[in-house]
């Protein structure tokens, strides 16, 4: 995304930090916020890119300075990228020591110096500590962008040192025009929009669902968690289909599922004039969606520092999916 034309849902957020970055009022830290699959990431690179730029333009970087080669490369001595050193693993404090002490160090081109930190939520209380330092004792022309899917974990005392942007998603035409660009081949419409469903609207991540056997492996979840409900089909059964997904995507998928149950069954009694089977329904309902609730509990777990284990987290939500509607649990 670096090199091309910024997305429709992005360009709101872009022109308001360009135009505070040519009027010198450029907030110390910025908060990025927004659901997964939208660009959060390359757009804070951009950003980090543009503001180290010695002929910076609209659209970001001008592409032939010697910043912006240096950036191309990554190897821009005043732009840094800091992210956790291995997937579901979260920033430490060791990295989070360095930013310190690169924020304390002269720029080496005299110009803006800018850190990026991704998945910003993933700090534990050690990081978010040593991290609060650099954000208490700003220096001059350096900035930070924390990009996170999740700024609800992000611990009071950051979220307060922070300005925010918040990257909203994208309407439906302009997502689809936006995949119908960026897919590898043409895409089926009916495909498209099911994918961006499973993406929760984020349009990266509908693409990475499109190109891969990601939506296939969600669909058995689905079935695997209506059959487990059922009593049709065992816990070890939606174990396996959760068991083909990342621990937070299967978490996430889990908790689509259980919702949209719920959903159906409180519909179902809007269009019911049989009382006692409205009352089972809405009894199934509460019990659906405290399913739920469980399953955002175990994608919040699986998504912060405590380092849980994963299969132990997705083995209880499948016995807690085989139990949840029958007599007596």
């Amino acid at each position: 995304m670096l090199g091309e034309t910024l997305p429709p849902w992005l360009l709101p957020a872009w022109s308001s930090l360009l135009a505070k970055a040519e009027a010198g009022t450029l907030a110390h830290a910025y908060i990025v916020d927004g659901a997964r699959g939208l660009g959060k990431l390359a757009f804070a690179r951009r950003l980090a890119a543009t503001l180290s730029c010695l002929e910076p333009t609209a659209q970001g970087g001008c592409g032939h300075c010697k910043s912006c080669a240096l950036n191309a490369s990554d190897t821009h001595p005043d732009v840094m990228l800091l992210a956790p050193k291995e997937p579901g693993k979260g920033l430490t404090i060791d990295l989070i020591r360095s930013l310190g002490d690169y924020a304390q160090r002269s720029s080496h081109a005299g110009g803006a110096r800018v850190a990026v930190l991704a998945e910003a939520h993933t700090m534990n209380i050690n990081a978010a500590n040593a991290l609060l330092k650099t954000l208490e004792e700003p220096q001059q022309a350096t900035y930070l962008f924390l990009v996170t899917d999740q700024p609800g974990l992000l611990s009071p005392t950051i979220r307060s040192r922070c300005q925010k942007i918040s990257i909203p998603r994208p309407n439906e035409s302009d997502a689809l025009a936006w995949l119908q660009h960026a897919a590898t081949e043409g895409i089926d419409k009916q495909r498209a929009l099911e994918c961006l469903k499973a993406a929760g609207g984020g349009p990266l991540f509908a693409l990475e669902l499109m190109e891969g056997d990601t939506l296939t492996l969600r669909a058995r979840v689905d079935d695997a968690f209506a059959e487990v409900l059922s009593g049709r089909a065992q816990p070890e059964d939606l174990l396996a289909a959760l068991s083909a997904l990342e621990p937070i995507h299967a978490a996430e998928q889990l908790l689509s599922a259980a919702s949209a149950q719920a959903k159906r069954l409180l519909l179902a009694n809007q269009d019911s004039s049989e009382s006692e089977a409205a009352e089972a329904r809405a009894v199934q309902a509460g019990r659906v969606l405290k399913l739920a609730e469980e399953c955002e509990l175990a994608r919040r777990q699986l998504a912060s520092t405590s380092n849980p284990n994963p299969r132990l987290v997705l083995e209880s939500l499948s016995w807690l999916t085989s139990r949840a509607l029958r007599q007596g649990a």
